[in-house]
């Protein structure tokens, strides 16, 4: 596999390498991707490998796909998946967009995808929800397992009038409310001390 390059030029596919290998992994990568979910963080409740429901998911990857597993505070990990990565400079493959699973009554399901704007604002995570963000805007999503989707939390944005003059919104359940700048430092700080997903290929995630 090879290295990732730094910044906003580094998104990539990182698949490119992996190909060169032809088909001749194929037949066994799909057993080893299943036996790597398996083991990755150890056994739950009633005796069962923790987030084996993910295996499938994970061994259908392409080749120019990566994998993270994160723990966000919900009763299961989530699955993301994403086709490009870059190095955030933090030591994190990091990604702008990313496909979400969950699992619920035991399977793993899709809960939708997300997309941020610009490498400076990577897919990240806080207790229980998920953030992107652009250079004027933050989104707060949840994970909605009554409907199986992610549920878009809170829309924090930053406004422009036709003078330049900038005011803050914030949109909750359809309601558009106006805030202060203080109310959108504050939130955004909570992003910034989100953690990165960090992505990887098998044993390097």
């Amino acid at each position: 596999m090879g290295k990732t390059k730094k910044g906003s030029e580094g998104i990539r596919n990182m698949g490119k390498n992996r190909k060169r290998n032809g088909n001749r992994n194929s037949a066994v990568l799909p057993a080893v991707l299943m036996a790597l979910v398996m083991a990755l963080t150890g056994c739950g409740q009633r005796g069962k490998n923790r987030n084996e429901e993910y295996g499938e998911v994970i061994a259908g990857l392409g080749d120019d796909e990566q994998f993270a597993l994160e723990d966000i505070g919900e009763n299961y990990d989530v699955l993301f998946t994403t086709d490009m990565t870059y190095e955030d400079g933090a030591g994190h493959h990091a990604a702008l967009r990313a496909a979400v699973y969950y699992v619920i009554d035991g399977q793993a399901c899709s809960m939708g995808r997300v997309e941020s704007m610009g490498t400076a604002y990577p897919v990240s995570y806080g207790k229980r929800c998920i953030y992107t963000a652009s250079e004027h805007s933050l989104q707060i999503y949840e994970i909605d397992t009554a409907k199986q989707q992610l549920s878009l939390k809170a829309e924090y944005e930053i406004i422009f009038d036709e003078t330049d003059r900038i005011s803050y919104r914030c949109t909750k359940d359809g309601q558009e409310e106006m805030i202060s700048e203080e109310a959108y430092a504050k939130i955004y700080k909570e992003y910034e001390k989100s953690t990165v997903v960090s992505f990887g290929y098998g044993a390097g995630v």
